[in-house]
This record gives C-alpha cells, structure tokens and sequence, in this order.
C-alpha cells in the first residue's frame, strides 16, 4: 500500500530496531473543521467521535508497520486508549501519572520508558537539576514486582522547542540533562545530590572551557573560564 511503501522507505533511511510513532496530544478542533474529515467520518458511522477516529489512525499505522515486521514505541495514550499493540510494544509516559502507566503497562506486560518529570524546556527557580537526578523510573510503586521492574527501560530527555531557538538551546540543555543522564546509567542507591554537585559544576566548567555555553546549575558555581560570545563574521 502507499502508507507501507512511504515507511518502508523511511526504513531504509533510519534502519533502526524501533521506530516513535507518537500518537499524544492530537488537536481535535483541527479535525473538526475539515471538511474532508468530517465527511469521511459520516460514511464510516464516526460521527463527532473523534476518540474513535483517533484510534482508527493509530491502529492503521500500527497494523502497517507491523507488516513490516518492524517494532515501534508510542505515547502513553496509544496505550489507554486500547489500541491494539504488540507484545513487542514500548509505552513511552511523559504525563505526570506516568505511574499508574508504568504500573498498567507492566502489569500487562509491556516495556516502557520515561520522560516525565525530564522535559528539560522547562525552567524552575533555583537547582532544578535536584528533581531531575532523583527521578527513578523504577519507583512507580513500592509492590511492584521483580517481573515488573524488568520491564522498565530507562527513559529520555525531552526539549520542546516552543521558547528554544539557537540562541538557547545549548544553554538550556546543558549541563542541566546531565542529571537525568546520570540517574539513568547508575544503580537506583546513586541519589545523592551532594554527591552529584561537584561533578556537575566540574562538567559545566569543562563545557564553558570547550565553548559551549553551558549555564551554571549550582549556587556556589564558579568556573575558572568564563563563557564569552563571539560573533562569527562570513
């Protein structure tokens, strides 16, 4: 079909083991005001159910990709809306009750992997990078089980480019994801911001020093280089 063809190729470009299919945060109003879809919903019975029309895509797409026997990650509401998924499936949670979807995905059996609580585009007063290193994706609920645990993948920063341009971006960044990063690739005991601090500061210091523009994360952060813009002139 032409929906298999044009991910096939897409395939052939990014030969990866998964592919993100998204599927959160679809903007109905949009839907409702074309006239194409409206129609189209009233010939297959759909009318003003936009749920189901949803879901009628997500599926599609599911069904195409796993013609191609590929594997896929999706939004947490492909999940709750009971889009049929594979056993192969990663739940991907970026809501604040990302814990009961880590505790409903797993209980059936499905991967998952993290983001909320790491959307880096988001900037609070003082040492924001504390909540970020103490977020453990495993702590979704005290009972869960060994099996359970298992099925917990890790998780990924995100950065939403709505306030982000190339004025910002390195510097919104960095070193603030080192945080996340390092929770991620450490034993669940690894929780102490004191013992993150300095590292932290020493790795900002590195990034000013190497010319990046790395923004201070800590109140006492001094580095021995001092960042300075320079225009660059064609």
């Amino acid at each position: 079909s032409p929906g298999s063809s044009g991910i096939n190729a897409e395939y052939g470009v990014f030969p990866a083991q998964f592919v993100h299919l998204g599927g959160d945060e679809v903007h109905y109003p949009c839907w409702k005001k074309n006239e194409n879809i409206t129609q189209w919903m009233a010939a297959h019975n759909m009318t003003g159910d936009y749920d189901a029309l949803e879901n009628y895509y997500e599926q599609r797409l599911l069904d195409i990709v796993n013609s191609l026997h590929k594997n896929y990650i999706v939004w947490e509401e492909v999940f709750y809306h009971h889009v049929k998924i594979t056993p192969q499936t990663i739940v991907h949670a970026w809501k604040p009750n990302w814990k009961r979807i880590f505790q409903q995905a797993t209980t059936a059996g499905y991967r998952c992997i993290l983001s909320a609580g790491w959307y880096i585009s988001r900037i609070y007063y003082g040492e924001d990078w504390q909540k970020f290193y103490q977020l453990d994706p495993r702590s979704f609920n005290d009972t869960a089980t060994p099996d359970q645990l298992a099925l917990v993948m890790g998780g990924t920063v995100c950065m939403w480019g709505e306030h982000i341009d190339n004025s910002n971006v390195v510097s919104r960044f960095w070193p603030r994801a080192s945080a996340p990063a390092e929770r991620l690739w450490s034993p669940e005991y690894i929780t102490d911001v004191e013992f993150m601090e300095p590292r932290l500061e020493a790795h900002r210091c590195r990034m000013v020093m190497r010319g990046y523009p790395a923004e201070p994360m800590t109140l006492r952060g001094h580095c021995q280089h001092e960042y300075t813009w320079r225009r660059k002139h064609e």
